[in-house]
């Protein structure tokens, strides 16, 4: 293989590698310009393959295969730049996409079936160059006619955007780069010249060229990207600022009001503590008034002492220490010191041990006191007696971020008085109570804690009592079986 031919291999192998990073671009974003580069980039390929196999053939029917494949080429070439041109900068218009088209459909069969070159009337360069034309066919010139006029009617149609559009310009010069050198060509094989020809070379400096206008719009998008990037980040550092702003003055709001209910929660208390200690300096007081005042400041310092009890577990951070519990063992700790809280009711809750079964992943003291808390409000609930069920059964988690996943449902139905709209609406916000020695922080408490375990907390209740369904992350079957 000669010099000429190296270079002309060395285009080649340039073509198919943009051609491949072209294909590999249209199959990530489908834009129409991607593709028509391809074909821009194949057909390059081709015609310096073709212009290789030319320059290093020994014999005329090599050199018309040489030369067949370049006329094949040519043709899609500007095909594919009229099609690029289309879809970046809307011209050549698409009349004249529609038209070159089809005239290429019929121009490649005829160069493909060897109707351009004539192997019997060639002509080999007496000296200079050292290879050989296949010769020209009559219809050479027809053809050669055809693409050099729609060479130049697509070059037309670029320069009329010349001025507006960077776009247009490198475009228009590449097809200009082409043109000449196929022109060039075909009027040394036509006058039988010897001089290099320059196809190959002109046109892969235009393939060049366009393939700058593909990294030129990466680097603008790019450009466009980063710019774009910072205004989201300015826009997010508002965005927190914002945010962080509306929850100052949510947590300030909260503080004030959570202020303004311990400060009612506390007046009361101490009023009724200080009128008690006022009667109790009086000396002329009975016994049996002096017990009831005693027993009145028993009850009110137990009353405080629930509410700072509860306030500090609500405000405590909630950080379960995870273990495998069974259900029915946890449940009669919760019965236990519910019944011991709530002795005053006078009856003991109907749990059925055999509708208690399952393992959960959970802290033992936090989902006691859940429990114990859901009790002590159902026989709240029943100051005249009543039946308080508790059972379990397996199910998919109803709601909340572990939606759908393995879960067990603890139930605890009372026949108790029940909640209307309102109060149920409201039952889990903070210190809302309809009991007078309440802290209105028992549910809101109960629903921090199963949150903090995964799970979520379901109240329902009608005129003929109440349900609480507690659904917990269900421990593996592993750790069950073990």
């Amino acid at each position: 293989m000669n010099l000429l031919a190296a270079i002309q291999v060395g285009w080649f192998a340039v073509h198919v590698f943009a051609a491949l990073i072209s294909v590999f671009l249209y199959l990530r974003r489908r834009q129409l310009e991607y593709l028509a580069y391809t074909c821009i980039a194949v057909s390059l390929a081709g015609y310096c393959a073709g212009a290789a196999i030319l320059t290093d053939a020994l014999e005329e029917n090599a050199a018309a295969v040489g030369q067949n494949l370049e006329y094949c080429c040519s043709a899609i070439t500007f095909v594919a730049y009229a099609l690029f041109g289309y879809a970046t900068v809307g011209r050549p218009a698409g009349v004249l996409v529609r038209t070159l088209i089809p005239v290429a459909l019929v121009m490649l069969p005829m160069m493909g079936a060897g109707l351009l070159v004539d192997p019997a009337i060639a002509t080999a360069p007496t000296g200079g160059f050292d290879y050989r034309d296949a010769g020209l066919a009559p219809s050479t010139y027809v053809g050669g006619a055809v693409a050099i006029t729609f060479g130049i009617w697509v070059l037309f149609e670029l320069g009329r955007g010349f001025r507006r559009s960077r776009e247009s310009r490198v475009l228009a010069g590449a097809v200009a780069l082409t043109l000449a050198g196929w022109v060039h060509d075909i009027s040394m094989r036509a006058f039988g010249f010897e001089s290099v020809y320059l196809t190959e070379h002109l046109g892969s400096l235009g393939g060049l060229l366009v393939s700058y206008l593909l990294l030129d719009r990466f680097a603008d998008t790019a450009k466009a990207l980063r710019r774009r990037t910072l205004e989201l980040r300015h826009r997010y550092d508002e965005l927190r600022h914002v945010q962080e702003e509306l929850v100052r003055k949510e947590q300030l709001a909260a503080v004030g009001e959570l202020s303004a209910v311990i400060a009612h929660e506390v007046r009361n208390p101490l009023a009724i503590l200080r009128n008690a200690a006022a009667g109790l300096r009086k000396e002329t007081i009975g016994e049996d008034d002096r017990a009831t005042l005693l027993a009145v400041l028993d009850e009110e310092t137990d009353r405080l002492n629930r509410l700072v009890r509860d306030l500090l577990a609500y405000a405590r951070p909630v950080e379960p220490q995870l273990a495998q519990l069974e259900l029915a063992t946890l449940v009669r700790r919760a019965v236990d010191a519910a019944g011991t809280v709530m002795s005053h009711v006078g009856f003991e809750p109907d749990v059925d041990m055999a509708r208690l079964a399952g393992h959960i992943d959970g802290d033992k003291d936090l989902l006691e006191r859940v429990f114990a808390q859901i009790i002590a409000n159902a026989m709240q609930a029943m100051p005249d007696g009543g039946t308080l069920t508790v059972e379990s059964e397996p199910c998919p988690m109803p709601s909340g971020p572990r939606e759908g996943q393995p879960a067990i449902a603890i139930s605890f139905e009372d026949t108790g008085e029940g909640m209307d709209t309102l109060v149920r609406s409201r039952a889990v916000d903070p210190f809302f109570t309809t009991r007078p020695s309440g802290t209105g922080l028992g549910l809101a408490i109960v629903q921090r804690i199963v949150k903090a375990h995964g799970g979520v907390v379901d109240l329902q209740s009608t005129s003929e009592g109440s349900r609480v369904s507690i659904y917990l992350p269900r421990a593996s079957e592993s750790a069950e079986k073990s």
